[in-house]
Protein backbone atom coordinates (compact mmCIF):
# COMPACT_ATOMS: atom_id res chain seq x y z
CA UNK A 1 0.00 0.00 0.00
CA UNK A 2 1.24 3.47 -0.82
CA UNK A 3 2.66 5.06 2.32
CA UNK A 4 3.04 8.75 1.53
CA UNK A 5 0.28 11.32 2.05
CA UNK A 6 -1.73 8.77 4.04
CA UNK A 7 -3.19 11.00 6.72
CA UNK A 8 -5.61 13.61 5.47
CA UNK A 9 -3.90 16.94 4.89
CA UNK A 10 -5.42 20.36 5.42
CA UNK A 11 -4.11 22.60 2.64
CA UNK A 12 -4.29 26.34 2.14
CA UNK A 13 -6.64 25.73 -0.78
CA UNK A 14 -9.10 24.22 1.72
CA UNK A 15 -9.04 27.47 3.71
CA UNK A 16 -9.40 29.69 0.66
CA UNK A 17 -13.02 28.53 0.19
CA UNK A 18 -14.00 29.66 3.70
CA UNK A 19 -16.53 32.53 3.81
CA UNK A 20 -14.76 35.88 3.53
CA UNK A 21 -11.32 34.38 2.87
CA UNK A 22 -8.80 36.62 1.09
CA UNK A 23 -5.69 35.02 -0.37
CA UNK A 24 -2.81 35.21 -2.80
CA UNK A 25 -2.35 32.07 -4.87
CA UNK A 26 -3.13 29.89 -1.85
CA UNK A 27 0.19 30.96 -0.31
CA UNK A 28 -1.15 33.54 2.14
CA UNK A 29 -4.69 33.65 3.53
CA UNK A 30 -6.59 35.95 5.90
CA UNK A 31 -10.01 35.04 7.30
CA UNK A 32 -12.09 36.73 9.98
CA UNK A 33 -15.70 37.10 11.02
CA UNK A 34 -15.54 40.68 12.28
CA UNK A 35 -18.44 41.72 10.04
CA UNK A 36 -20.69 38.82 10.98
CA UNK A 37 -22.10 40.13 14.26
CA UNK A 38 -25.38 38.39 14.90
CA UNK A 39 -24.90 36.04 11.96
CA UNK A 40 -24.30 32.70 13.61
CA UNK A 41 -24.18 30.82 10.32
CA UNK A 42 -21.14 32.77 9.16
CA UNK A 43 -19.50 32.23 12.51
CA UNK A 44 -20.02 28.51 12.07
CA UNK A 45 -18.37 28.89 8.68
CA UNK A 46 -15.05 29.20 10.47
CA UNK A 47 -15.35 25.71 11.88
CA UNK A 48 -12.65 24.12 9.71
CA UNK A 49 -12.03 20.37 9.97
CA UNK A 50 -13.74 18.52 12.82
CA UNK A 51 -11.43 15.52 12.52
CA UNK A 52 -7.63 15.22 12.76
CA UNK A 53 -5.86 16.87 9.83
CA UNK A 54 -2.16 17.39 9.25
CA UNK A 55 -1.45 21.04 8.41
CA UNK A 56 0.58 21.76 5.28
CA UNK A 57 1.02 25.38 6.41
CA UNK A 58 1.48 27.51 9.52
CA UNK A 59 -1.61 29.11 11.06
CA UNK A 60 -2.13 31.73 13.76
CA UNK A 61 -5.56 32.54 15.19
CA UNK A 62 -6.26 35.65 17.27
CA UNK A 63 -9.33 35.37 19.52
CA UNK A 64 -11.03 38.73 20.10
CA UNK A 65 -14.15 37.46 21.91
CA UNK A 66 -15.82 34.20 22.81
CA UNK A 67 -13.57 31.21 22.47
CA UNK A 68 -12.63 28.11 20.51
CA UNK A 69 -11.91 24.53 21.48
CA UNK A 70 -9.37 22.64 19.42
CA UNK A 71 -7.10 19.63 19.53
CA UNK A 72 -3.47 20.15 18.59
CA UNK A 73 -1.45 16.99 18.14
CA UNK A 74 -4.49 15.25 19.67
CA UNK A 75 -4.27 17.25 22.92
CA UNK A 76 -7.25 19.37 24.01
CA UNK A 77 -6.91 23.16 24.20
CA UNK A 78 -9.32 26.03 24.75
CA UNK A 79 -8.54 29.61 23.72
CA UNK A 80 -10.49 32.61 25.01
CA UNK A 81 -10.56 36.33 24.29
CA UNK A 82 -7.05 37.73 24.18
CA UNK A 83 -5.48 34.39 23.33
CA UNK A 84 -3.55 33.34 20.25
CA UNK A 85 -3.40 29.83 18.82
CA UNK A 86 -0.37 28.93 16.71
CA UNK A 87 0.04 25.63 14.89
CA UNK A 88 3.09 24.93 12.77
CA UNK A 89 3.25 23.08 9.48
CA UNK A 90 3.35 19.32 9.97
CA UNK A 91 1.39 19.32 13.21
CA UNK A 92 -2.05 17.74 13.57
CA UNK A 93 -5.01 19.99 14.26
CA UNK A 94 -8.68 19.34 14.88
CA UNK A 95 -11.50 21.84 15.35
CA UNK A 96 -13.89 20.95 18.18
CA UNK A 97 -16.30 23.82 18.81
CA UNK A 98 -16.83 27.58 19.00
CA UNK A 99 -18.24 29.38 22.01
CA UNK A 100 -21.11 31.83 21.42
CA UNK A 101 -20.24 35.26 19.94
CA UNK A 102 -16.74 34.20 18.98
CA UNK A 103 -14.83 36.73 16.89
CA UNK A 104 -11.42 35.79 15.56
CA UNK A 105 -8.85 36.48 12.88
CA UNK A 106 -6.92 33.79 11.03
CA UNK A 107 -3.53 34.20 9.35
CA UNK A 108 -2.24 31.21 7.38
CA UNK A 109 0.79 31.04 5.13
CA UNK A 110 3.04 28.60 3.34
CA UNK A 111 6.80 28.24 3.69
CA UNK A 112 7.03 29.63 0.17
CA UNK A 113 5.40 32.88 1.23
CA UNK A 114 7.35 33.44 4.42
CA UNK A 115 10.47 31.62 5.49
CA UNK A 116 12.65 32.67 8.41
CA UNK A 117 16.18 33.42 7.22
CA UNK A 118 17.42 35.78 9.93
CA UNK A 119 17.52 35.36 13.70
CA UNK A 120 17.04 31.63 13.23
CA UNK A 121 18.00 30.95 16.84
CA UNK A 122 15.21 33.19 18.10
CA UNK A 123 12.73 31.68 15.66
CA UNK A 124 13.56 28.15 16.78
CA UNK A 125 13.42 29.11 20.43
CA UNK A 126 9.93 30.51 19.88
CA UNK A 127 8.97 27.40 17.94
CA UNK A 128 10.01 25.16 20.82
CA UNK A 129 8.00 27.27 23.26
CA UNK A 130 4.90 27.30 21.06
CA UNK A 131 5.15 23.57 20.37
CA UNK A 132 4.65 23.01 24.09
CA UNK A 133 2.28 26.00 24.52
CA UNK A 134 0.22 26.44 21.32
CA UNK A 135 -2.33 28.63 23.13
CA UNK A 136 -0.88 31.77 24.68
CA UNK A 137 -2.51 34.77 26.32
CA UNK A 138 -1.17 38.01 24.84
CA UNK A 139 -0.86 41.31 26.63
CA UNK A 140 -3.25 43.97 25.38
CA UNK A 141 -0.61 46.15 23.75
CA UNK A 142 0.82 43.35 21.63
CA UNK A 143 -2.64 42.06 20.69
CA UNK A 144 -3.82 45.52 19.62
CA UNK A 145 -0.72 46.04 17.47
CA UNK A 146 -1.08 42.59 15.92
CA UNK A 147 -4.72 43.31 15.13
CA UNK A 148 -3.78 46.65 13.58
CA UNK A 149 -1.22 44.94 11.32
CA UNK A 150 -3.81 42.28 10.45
CA UNK A 151 -6.32 44.94 9.34
CA UNK A 152 -3.64 46.64 7.21
CA UNK A 153 -2.80 43.31 5.59
CA UNK A 154 -6.48 42.65 4.94
CA UNK A 155 -6.90 46.06 3.31
CA UNK A 156 -3.82 45.50 1.14
CA UNK A 157 -4.87 41.98 0.20
CA UNK A 158 -8.19 43.33 -1.09
CA UNK A 159 -6.34 45.54 -3.61
CA UNK A 160 -6.48 42.98 -6.39
CA UNK A 161 -5.38 45.54 -8.98
CA UNK A 162 -2.19 46.35 -7.05
CA UNK A 163 0.77 44.73 -8.82
CA UNK A 164 2.91 45.12 -5.70
CA UNK A 165 0.50 43.90 -3.04
CA UNK A 166 2.41 40.65 -2.46
CA UNK A 167 5.57 42.60 -1.70
CA UNK A 168 3.65 44.87 0.65
CA UNK A 169 2.17 41.82 2.39
CA UNK A 170 5.65 40.37 2.82
CA UNK A 171 6.56 43.62 4.57
CA UNK A 172 3.54 43.54 6.87
CA UNK A 173 4.17 39.86 7.65
CA UNK A 174 7.75 40.64 8.62
CA UNK A 175 6.56 43.46 10.88
CA UNK A 176 4.19 41.02 12.58
CA UNK A 177 6.89 38.35 12.86
CA UNK A 178 9.57 40.66 14.24
CA UNK A 179 7.11 42.11 16.73
CA UNK A 180 6.46 38.53 17.83
CA UNK A 181 10.21 37.90 18.11
CA UNK A 182 10.58 40.95 20.34
CA UNK A 183 7.55 40.02 22.43
CA UNK A 184 8.65 36.44 23.02
CA UNK A 185 12.27 37.39 23.61
CA UNK A 186 11.24 39.79 26.38
CA UNK A 187 8.77 37.29 27.76
CA UNK A 188 11.38 34.54 27.98
CA UNK A 189 14.15 36.97 28.95
CA UNK A 190 16.49 35.44 26.39
CA UNK A 191 20.15 36.27 26.44
CA UNK A 192 22.43 36.80 23.48
CA UNK A 193 23.21 33.47 21.84
CA UNK A 194 26.70 32.09 21.35
CA UNK A 195 28.12 30.60 18.14
CA UNK A 196 27.86 27.14 19.70
CA UNK A 197 24.20 27.73 20.51
CA UNK A 198 23.57 28.80 16.92
CA UNK A 199 25.25 25.62 15.68
CA UNK A 200 23.10 23.51 17.96
CA UNK A 201 19.94 25.28 16.84
CA UNK A 202 20.83 24.62 13.20
CA UNK A 203 21.27 20.91 13.97
CA UNK A 204 17.92 20.92 15.76
CA UNK A 205 16.24 22.58 12.78
CA UNK A 206 17.70 20.09 10.31
CA UNK A 207 16.85 17.18 12.59
CA UNK A 208 13.19 18.23 12.86
CA UNK A 209 12.98 18.70 9.09
CA UNK A 210 14.40 15.22 8.57
CA UNK A 211 11.99 13.71 11.10
CA UNK A 212 8.97 15.36 9.50
CA UNK A 213 10.06 14.01 6.13
CA UNK A 214 10.99 10.45 7.13
CA UNK A 215 9.25 9.43 10.37
CA UNK A 216 6.73 7.17 8.63
CA UNK A 217 9.59 4.96 7.47
CA UNK A 218 12.51 5.63 9.81
CA UNK A 219 12.56 5.58 13.62
CA UNK A 220 16.27 5.06 14.22
CA UNK A 221 18.41 7.83 15.69
CA UNK A 222 21.30 6.43 13.66
CA UNK A 223 19.39 7.11 10.44
CA UNK A 224 18.89 10.78 11.33
CA UNK A 225 22.46 11.16 12.54
CA UNK A 226 23.64 9.83 9.17
CA UNK A 227 21.40 12.33 7.36
CA UNK A 228 23.01 15.15 9.37
CA UNK A 229 26.51 13.64 9.00
CA UNK A 230 27.12 13.54 12.76
CA UNK A 231 27.34 10.73 15.30
CA UNK A 232 24.18 9.42 17.02
CA UNK A 233 25.66 10.31 20.41
CA UNK A 234 26.36 13.91 19.37
CA UNK A 235 22.90 14.27 17.83
CA UNK A 236 21.31 13.04 21.03
CA UNK A 237 23.36 15.46 23.14
CA UNK A 238 22.49 18.44 20.95
CA UNK A 239 18.76 17.73 20.84
CA UNK A 240 18.72 17.20 24.61
CA UNK A 241 20.56 20.50 25.20
CA UNK A 242 18.35 22.52 22.84
CA UNK A 243 14.92 21.08 23.66
CA UNK A 244 15.29 19.33 26.99
CA UNK A 245 13.99 16.15 25.34
CA UNK A 246 15.69 13.16 23.79
CA UNK A 247 15.92 12.86 20.00
CA UNK A 248 14.10 9.53 20.22
CA UNK A 249 11.18 11.21 22.00
CA UNK A 250 10.70 13.63 19.11
CA UNK A 251 10.71 10.77 16.61
CA UNK A 252 8.27 8.77 18.73
CA UNK A 253 5.96 11.78 19.08
CA UNK A 254 5.53 12.01 15.33
CA UNK A 255 5.01 8.26 14.89
CA UNK A 256 2.45 8.03 17.70
CA UNK A 257 0.57 11.16 16.59
CA UNK A 258 0.31 9.76 13.07
CA UNK A 259 -0.80 6.38 14.41
CA UNK A 260 -3.44 7.97 16.65
CA UNK A 261 -4.82 10.12 13.84
CA UNK A 262 -4.98 7.18 11.44
CA UNK A 263 -6.63 4.92 14.01
CA UNK A 264 -9.18 7.59 15.02
CA UNK A 265 -10.06 8.30 11.38
CA UNK A 266 -11.85 4.92 11.27
CA UNK A 267 -10.67 4.56 7.69
CA UNK A 268 -8.01 1.92 8.25
CA UNK A 269 -7.55 -1.37 10.08
CA UNK A 270 -4.77 -1.81 12.63
CA UNK A 271 -2.87 -3.90 10.08
CA UNK A 272 -3.15 -1.14 7.48
CA UNK A 273 -1.86 1.45 9.94
CA UNK A 274 0.96 -0.92 10.84
CA UNK A 275 1.91 -1.18 7.16
CA UNK A 276 1.61 2.56 6.58
CA UNK A 277 4.04 3.27 9.42
CA UNK A 278 6.52 0.64 8.24
CA UNK A 279 6.37 -1.67 11.25
CA UNK A 280 7.59 -5.23 10.73
CA UNK A 281 4.31 -6.77 11.89
CA UNK A 282 1.12 -5.98 13.76
CA UNK A 283 2.41 -7.53 16.99
CA UNK A 284 5.46 -5.26 17.07
CA UNK A 285 3.32 -2.23 16.23
CA UNK A 286 0.86 -3.12 18.99
CA UNK A 287 3.61 -3.41 21.59
CA UNK A 288 5.23 -0.14 20.44
CA UNK A 289 1.90 1.73 20.55
CA UNK A 290 0.87 0.30 23.95
CA UNK A 291 4.27 1.08 25.48
CA UNK A 292 3.88 4.73 24.47
CA UNK A 293 0.14 5.23 25.10
CA UNK A 294 -0.84 2.64 27.70
CA UNK A 295 -3.42 0.95 25.46
CA UNK A 296 -3.52 -1.27 22.42
CA UNK A 297 -4.31 0.15 18.95
CA UNK A 298 -7.71 -1.58 18.94
CA UNK A 299 -8.56 -0.23 22.39
CA UNK A 300 -7.52 3.26 21.28
CA UNK A 301 -9.79 3.04 18.22
CA UNK A 302 -12.74 2.33 20.51
CA UNK A 303 -11.85 4.94 23.16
Amino acid sequence: MKSDNIILNLNLSDLSVQPGALHIDNKFILIDNFDDMGNEENTKGLSFANYPMKLSFTIAILILSGGIRVKINLEDFEARAGDAITVFKGNIGEFCSLLPDTRMAVIAFSDEFFNVVKHINTALSIQQHIYANPVLHLDRGFLDEALDVYKRMKSKLAETDNLFREGALHGYTQVLMYNAYNYFTKMKNNVEDSAEYNRNQEIYKRFMQAVQKNYMKERSITFYADVLCISPKYLSQVIKNVTGRLAGEWITDYVILEAKALLKSNKYTVQEVCDMLNFANQSFFGKYFKRKTGMSPKAYMKS
